[in-house]
């Protein structure tokens, strides 16, 4: 092979060389940028997790207990004011029949006091039902403004749908009539209005709490007082 040769081979030879030199070097600059790209995704995925978390921050243990004490302050005092009304017809009706500060008056006052003691547990326990609901509701969201947040790769949506979940439960759960803890006052006022007559008595601790109506045709029927 001649001079020229040569000289065209090695000209072919550096040629080629540089060109897998700059193709290796623009695989690594596109892994290296990669490796960046998911670095930064993996640090805005984190901070956008630790940003959900801080919205979702002000549900702590205080929260739901000021939420069972909410429902205990909108309760109770119903509670009480119907148990008063109770209280004070019992005392009416034993009255009437010259029962008062007798073993009759003791053992309807103590069947009264005993069955609000348990309407108030019941109300006690009915709290901390509301408190875990709002618990279950507010973990719902959390988990869901987090997997929107991955499902889009975007911070930003989670982050939007984390702000108007807390806005929403924030106002918290709304509670129900108290009527629905009283009920159990209702029901032993029936029995205990029932036992009475078949005793041929009118009076009995939740007798107070019943009336006694008449229909059209001469029939009686039996409803339970208003008690809330």
């Amino acid at each position: 092979m001649g001079l020229f040769g040569s000289s065209s081979a090695e000209k072919a030879n550096k040629k080629a060389a540089k060109l897998s030199a700059a193709q290796f070097q623009w695989q690594k600059d596109q892994a290296a940028a990669a490796t960046k790209e998911a670095a930064d995704r993996r640090a805005a995925m984190a901070d956008g997790l630790g940003k959900i978390g801080t919205l979702f921050s002000g549900f702590d243990e205080p929260y739901y207990k000021g939420l069972q004490d909410n429902y205990l302050n909108y309760a109770n005092p119903q509670i009480e004011q119907s148990q008063l009304k109770a209280q004070t017809g019992l005392r009416s009706a034993l009255a009437n029949k010259g029962k008062l500060h007798s073993s009759t008056d003791a053992t309807q006052q103590g069947e009264l006091a005993t069955t609000y003691g348990g309407i108030f547990r019941d109300a006690q326990t009915k709290s901390l039902d509301y408190a875990n609901q709002q618990r279950g509701q507010v973990q719902a969201a959390k988990q869901n403004s987090i997997a929107q947040m991955y499902g889009s790769e975007s911070p930003d949506v989670g982050l939007q749908a984390a702000s108007g979940a807390v806005g929403s439960l924030q106002t918290g759960p709304a509670f129900e009539p108290i009527s629905s803890v009283l009920n159990q006052a209702a029901k032993y006022a029936s029995m205990d209005y029932n036992n009475s007559l078949y005793n041929g008595q009118s009076y009995g601790a939740f007798s107070p709490m019943f009336n006694k109506q008449s229909s059209a045709g001469g029939g009686g029927g039996n409803q339970v007082k208003t008690i809330s």
